[in-house]
């Protein structure tokens, strides 16, 4: 069963698949000896992932193909954004090395080597992340007999939580996402996102930060609740005056913003409708429903009512209609 993203995941995803933000952030995060080898403008963002669906809800991630030396390096990006730090992160990127060196292996039947793989772990959780930096600090005990017999590795870790002093370095737009990254479990998300805004005014006439920008409210508004759509308006009124395109651009959010809360105005009618035929139906075929049965109902979306209405024709119990 597919999980469904966190709004975390849909803001990483969005803006870390842009090649000139993973191309500045790589170039602030990768050890300097590695980047002499790079050439970062030939970066190419890989389709493949090795995140299985049980740690969908965990982990998000990204790879990055870049040429080095006679051949090509896979940067593992690992975006972890629990509250606590995930203590098991190691299993998860050896599991990653392992699905990765045998996809090459399908697709290169007589390569008798694997290429480099860097594994980086993005972190903006809610507290300081202590997860151990060594698979081999996982295995206790670990005699020095069994040493040569564990995988040894490490990560590269790139902490911009709250909790952390990372500075957060690169181009105006790299720094806007790690900053809203940073910023979204803060007490004070009006300020926080007033700030992120006068970061975009900087590069406002750049398609790209239009787009950026969109995302940004989606994450705050959308899909966190961090800010309401009236304080969002207010803010963006505030901080582009004057500027025809993004006047332009915020006059189109905010209708989209009125027929969106008319569209679920809509549905919220439509699916208190539902629930209220679907109670009498009940009532009239088995009686009065209980309290949580009731509850149950009432907030189903609208899918699943019409997916319980067709169920009771038929039913014999309440129990065939709402298993």
């Amino acid at each position: 069963m597919t999980s469904t993203p966190t709004p975390h995941d849909c803001f990483f995803r969005e803006n870390f698949v842009r090649p000139a933000i993973a191309r500045d952030l790589l170039r602030h995060t990768l050890p300097p000896e590695l980047l002499a080898d790079l050439d970062l403008q030939r970066l190419v963002i890989s389709p493949d992932t090795f995140v299985t669906e049980a740690l969908r809800k965990v982990y998000s991630d990204l790879i990055y193909q870049i040429p080095y030396r006679d051949s090509t390096l896979s940067v593992y990006l690992l975006f972890e954004h629990k509250s606590q730090p995930e203590h098991w992160v190691l299993l998860q990127l050896l599991r990653y090395i392992v699905a990765s060196g045998e996809l090459y292996r399908d697709q290169n039947p007589k390569a008798k080597t694997l290429p480099p793989i860097y594994p980086l772990v993005l972190y903006h959780g809610q507290t300081r992340w202590r997860a151990p930096a060594s698979f081999q600090d996982l295995i206790d005990p670990l005699p020095e007999a069994l040493k040569p017999f564990v995988p040894q590795f490490g990560y590269g870790l790139h902490d911009i939580s709250a909790k952390s002093n990372t500075e957060i370095k690169g181009e105006v737009l790299t720094r806007l996402v790690q900053l809203a990254l940073r910023h979204i479990y803060s007490d004070q998300p009006t300020e926080r996102f007033s700030e992120l805004l006068e970061l975009i005014t900087k590069v406002s006439r750049d398609q790209t930060a239009l787009a950026i920008l969109e995302s940004l409210l989606r994450y705050y508004v959308k899909g966190t609740g961090r800010l309401d759509e009236q304080q969002a308006h207010v803010l963006l009124k505030l901080t582009f005056p004057g500027e025809p395109l993004m006047e332009t651009w915020i006059d189109r959010y905010i209708e989209q913003g009125k027929q969106l809360g008319e569209q679920r105005g809509e549905q919220r009618g439509e699916q208190r409708g539902g629930a209220k035929m679907l109670l009498r139906q009940i009532e009239r075929k088995f009686g009065p429903p209980s309290e949580p049965i009731r509850t149950r109902i009432t907030e189903a979306d609208a899918e699943t009512l019409l997916e319980w209405s067709d169920r009771i024709l038929d039913a014999r119990s309440l129990d065939e209609v709402l298993p």
